[in-house]
């Protein structure tokens, strides 16, 4: 197998920068997801958008993200992280722009998952950078502080795009109302791009073997198979095309895994090295991203909840949010000092911390508590996700070889994204076939708090893996 071309040593201060420019991309995925929460009833207006053209504005973003992911963390670990960053760059910044300028709620959604699609090709770059970075003897102590920024950097997005997606749509700056949630990624991008251009090496593997492009057709194969029924399924009335979709997955899977291992066999570099999953830290931190993002489904519905139930503003909604953004920022950030006594630990610590965040919202909503009460909920939430988050990349990432890295860092996201794709179909069905045709903040409150439910029973479930 090739091993990664060496990134020369260079600066401390410059590795800083390179850092903060590899921070600048890795943001605007996450914070693309977060502002559109608040202007979706914004959007369902705007556009007269149906109910199930709402949810695939995100659960389509979703879908796009989750069935390239591994592809392009390979993609950069054959042809360069950086080329592949600035390339994908490109191609979100310009996704972004048909967003906003979108006439109608179909061609929202057919840019929106173009806008995932590109954010798979450059997600694997930010991490796969990150750890060809570290990846000289006794680089352990950075590659952990630079996981934690990564992570606090995810609670700025939160918060960033929780807050800013409410003041831009109140504002509405030169008329533009909802569209400018999208169109303001464009002078963010175009600055990242610049920023990778001067600043970042290039690290890619040694050696430049053919892309495995039937490992790569039957793993979205599988992957798309999966999530596209979840996310048009209900809307449809799960017709009979969706069920044969899901019988397909598993021969799907086992027609990859059985590719990848011949390839391997034959001396060829595989998509996904099969290796990668006897590697303990790994086997045990993609079961547990599949459940981490379960969470996707209470910014949809929460933002739901607060607008079209309890009569809140965009404004108004996105501060209520806020205090979720602020937890996530502080959570690694706070925890770090305990890093070395505690380790991996704060893994599931952190998720037990999020199990009694989601639980205390699901029963203040319910109960229709007052402001501040929901508050203090939200940001515990928000905190132990924070917690969490570095901990999972650190699990996965740490005895994964650095040439892997792009790859490795792929799976793990395309797993999280399937977890978001799979809560916002799944647990968004639940909260509507609750509401049914309810309307008022006592309906809306209810069928919230039955979603919840699910929410907290997922990340039980992380938890638990995460302990074992």
């Amino acid at each position: 197998m090739s091993q990664t071309a060496p990134v020369a040593v260079v600066p401390r201060t410059r590795r800083w920068l390179m850092l903060a420019v590899l921070l600048a991309g890795g943001f605007l995925p996450p914070v693309d997801f977060f502002i559109v929460n608040v202007a979706l009833p914004s959007i369902r207006q705007g556009l007269a958008a149906t109910p199930a053209q709402v949810q695939l504005v995100i659960s389509g973003y979703a879908a796009g993200y989750a069935v390239f992911l591994v592809t392009g963390g390979r993609l950069g670990d054959l042809f360069g992280r950086k080329r592949l960053f600035i390339l994908a760059m490109a191609a979100f910044t310009a996704a972004s722009a048909l967003c906003g300028l979108a006439a109608s709620a179909g061609l929202l959604v057919l840019a929106r998952i173009a806008e995932g699609v590109a954010a798979a090709l450059l997600a694997p770059q930010v991490l796969g950078s990150i750890r060809a970075l570290h990846d000289a003897p006794g680089e352990e102590a950075a590659l952990s502080r630079a996981l934690g920024l990564y992570g606090a950097m995810m609670g700025l997005a939160a918060a960033v795009g929780q807050l800013g997606g409410g003041v831009l749509v109140a504002w509405s700056p030169l008329g533009l109302g909802w569209r400018a949630v999208f169109l303001v990624n464009l002078p963010i991008g175009a600055a990242a791009i610049v920023g990778a251009w001067l600043l970042l090496p290039e690290s890619s593997a040694a050696a430049r073997p053919r892309l495995d492009l039937a490992g790569a057709a039957l793993l979205s194969a599988a992957l798309a198979a999966l999530v596209v029924p979840l996310s048009e399924g209900r809307q449809d009335g799960w017709p009979a095309w969706t069920f044969v979709a899901f019988a397909a997955v598993p021969a799907l899977i086992w027609a990859f895994l059985h590719h990848e291992d011949r390839l391997a066999a034959a001396g060829g570099m595989p998509l996904l090295d099969i290796k990668l999953l006897a590697i303990p830290g790994f086997q045990r931190g993609v079961l547990v991203a599949s459940l981490f993002f379960f969470t996707s489904a209470f910014y949809l519905l929460f933002a739901l909840e607060r607008q079209d139930g309890a009569g809140l503003g965009p404004l108004q909604t996105g501060l209520a949010i806020l205090p979720y953004g602020v937890g996530l920022f502080l959570g690694p950030v706070a925890t770090a000092p305990l890093l070395r006594r505690f380790g991996l630990r704060l893994l599931a610590g952190g998720l037990a911390i999020e199990v009694a965040g989601y639980a205390a919202i699901g029963l203040a909503v319910a109960a229709g508590v007052g402001a501040v009460p929901l508050a203090v909920a939200v940001f515990v939430a928000g905190f132990g996700q924070g917690v969490a988050m570095p901990r999972l990349f650190n699990l996965v990432l740490a005895g994964v070889p650095a040439h892997q890295g792009g790859v490795a860092a792929g799976v793990v996201n395309s797993m999280l994204q399937i977890g978001a794709a799979v809560s916002v179909a799944g647990i968004g069905s639940l909260f509507f076939s609750v509401l049914g045709s309810g309307t008022g903040p006592a309906a809306y409150a209810h069928a919230f708090g039955v979603a919840m439910i699910a929410v907290v029973a997922a990340l039980a479930g992380a938890a638990l893996l995460a302990r074992g």
